[in-house]
């Protein structure tokens, strides 16, 4: 199979409001910024790399990739984000990621673009849970996402629930899609790294 030419997207738009409103990407991990550890699990596996976000965008620029925030103003939720990623995009798939989950696995593209023939949206599920904001979609669902949003929506597994999406079995990697979401959380994992666990 021709591999597929695929952008890969930081999501790291949201308030963090679990962080006490600290922008979670930001956020110190082993030395490094959660985006940071998310660009480096995603570089190797992809063409392209951009960052939304909706604040902070100078700090998020200083790893040299191209930075933007949402069109639609308010923290309306991941889908503003993949919305605004692929109006921008020149792919015509794109791997949308947040920004904390650090531990992603080296073979995420891979499994899911075994799925591109016959879906639009493709996304993790981890053995106990989905993870829709770990997603590789088709820019070809733009106006319908543009009219979802318009109408007010903001659920992003309601969206997928419209679309040709399906859900890719990770379960034996369950823990690669750890997303860091409270201060606690983020001391644990910097001692993972540390045990080289």
């Amino acid at each position: 199979m021709e591999k597929l030419p695929i952008t890969a997207i930081i999501l790291a738009g949201g308030q963090s409001n679990r962080m006490n409103g600290v922008d979670k990407g930001l956020m110190l991990l082993a030395g490094k910024p959660l985006f940071q550890h998310v660009i480096n699990r995603i570089k190797p596996q992809v063409d392209l790399l951009m960052v939304n976000c909706n604040r902070h965008v100078d700090q998020y620029h200083s790893l040299g990739y191209p930075v933007f925030c949402d069109d639609l103003k308010g923290f309306l939720g991941p889908l503003s984000g993949i919305y605004s990623g692929l109006l921008r995009s020149t792919t015509t798939w794109n791997l949308f990621v947040s920004c904390d989950t650090p531990f992603l696995p080296n073979d995420l593209i891979v499994r899911l673009v075994k799925f591109t023939a016959t879906h639009q949206a493709i996304y993790p599920f981890d053995g106990g849970k989905d993870h829709p904001t770990i997603l590789l979609i088709n820019k070809s669902i733009t106006p319908q996402l543009k009219n979802y949003l318009e109408e007010g929506n903001r659920k992003l597994m309601l969206f997928l629930q419209q679309i040709n999406s399906i859900a890719v079995d990770f379960s034996d990697k369950p823990a690669s899609f750890t997303n860091i979401n409270t201060v606690e959380m983020l001391e644990s994992a910097s001692f993972a790294i540390k045990a080289n666990i």
